[in-house]
């Protein structure tokens, strides 16, 4: 069971699985954005937090959301920095 602290906590679990976080805004979330992060067709939520986590399946694959994990400026910003300039993610064990 994964443990986490922070929203930058949940973002690093993100990045640890080599996906790219995004802003969402999910059903019944009257336009409020969170942490979320596309899966594809898979459905495979292998190292990602499942307590608090939703899924919607988007017809072109799935996304999941955490709706406690407000998307904020900070966030956005924690994200920008944790990639490169080539956009190669830095994975931070």
């Amino acid at each position: 069971m994964m443990i986490l602290n922070t929203t930058m906590d949940l973002v690093d679990a993100i990045l640890n699985r080599e996906l790219q976080p995004r802003s969402y805004s999910g059903r019944f979330m009257y336009g409020k954005s969170c942490v979320a992060c596309s899966i594809g067709h898979t459905g495979n939520l292998e190292g990602l937090p499942k307590e608090g986590s939703r899924v919607d399946h988007l017809g072109m694959g799935y996304v999941v959301y955490w709706p406690d994990a407000e998307w904020t400026p900070g966030v956005q910003e924690y994200v920008d920095t944790a990639q490169d300039p080539s956009g190669i993610f830095v994975i931070r064990l």
